[in-house]
């Protein structure tokens, strides 16, 4: 009963978010909420989820952080003619954002070569990576702005990687995203495998300011970006990055020999293999 309890008094904040937000957001400039920091907010997007996710989080994003650039990256399809009728819709609605810096693409590109993107055309150091399938309440700003993770290198909200937090100065460290991962899925695996063997935690923050917009099944696509059926791929997301993930990697969840626990991963342990060293 609990459970249920929490579950729907859940929803019922974020009905009240909306309709305060509905009333309040015409004047919200003129108040303290807005984030007063100045950092970069990168979201990644694609066709499917232009209407129902990336239109709302823009607006409000962009007048909660008036003073952040906004990177929108939006992926390629392999519905051409599709996609450029979307590209041509996502033009003039980033064009009306005075801080909104608009990538995009016609072929589709991976996961990895997008956050690549996101980092290298980042005016700041610190930078805010986003999905588009996510809602967040005006408190959002004060949570980025006072909870502490502006002060780190690389963390998560709410132990998802649908919302961190990432630096140049770990890039520096770490190195980019592997691009090899041609698609989505196994990203955030690979860089925490990575981190791990640099003896370098990921620091994780907890809010009820910023949620997942779409349930599973909406989220599994017939066909996709890369023209994939997400429910026959390896985990929903990629059977070609699970593979890639499975060359480069030695893994298991029993200890072995020259491995590398990695925290809070499905795999607890990992190693390189030796002809990626």
């Amino acid at each position: 009963m609990n459970k249920l309890f929490k579950k729907v008094n859940n929803k019922l904040n974020w009905v009240v978010e909306g309709i305060t937000w509905f009333f309040l957001k015409s004047f919200v400039i003129k108040t303290n909420i807005i984030c007063k920091k100045e950092f970069t907010i990168g979201i990644t997007t694609f066709m499917n989820r232009f209407e129902n996710c990336l239109k709302p989080l823009l607006k409000k994003i962009s007048v909660l952080f008036p003073k952040c650039q906004i990177i929108v990256i939006a992926n390629g399809h392999v519905k051409h003619n599709e996609q450029i009728k979307y590209l041509n819709k996502i033009n003039k609605f980033c064009d009306r954002f005075a801080n909104v810096k608009l990538i995009s693409y016609h072929e589709p590109k991976g996961l990895s070569h997008l956050w690549n993107q996101i980092i290298k055309n980042s005016k700041y150091d610190k930078i805010l990576i986003l999905n588009d399938d996510l809602k967040i309440k005006m408190k959002f700003t004060q949570f980025v702005e006072y909870k502490g993770i502006l002060k780190q290198n690389i963390a998560t909200i709410n132990s998802s990687w649908s919302n961190f937090f990432i630096t140049t100065e770990i890039v520096d460290k770490i190195g980019w995203f592997d691009e090899g991962l041609l698609e989505i899925g196994g990203e955030d695996d690979d860089y925490s495998a990575r981190l791990a063997l640099k003896n370098i935690p990921i620091y994780n923050f907890k809010t009820f300011t910023i949620a997942g917009k779409l349930k599973l099944k909406n989220k599994r696509l017939l066909v996709n970006s890369y023209g994939k059926d997400m429910n026959e791929e390896c985990y929903g997301y990629s059977s070609y990055n699970n593979h890639y993930l499975d060359e480069k990697w030695l893994m298991s969840n029993e200890l072995f020999d020259g491995a590398v626990e990695v925290p809070n991963r499905l795999i607890r342990y990992w190693k390189l293999r030796h002809d990626r060293q």
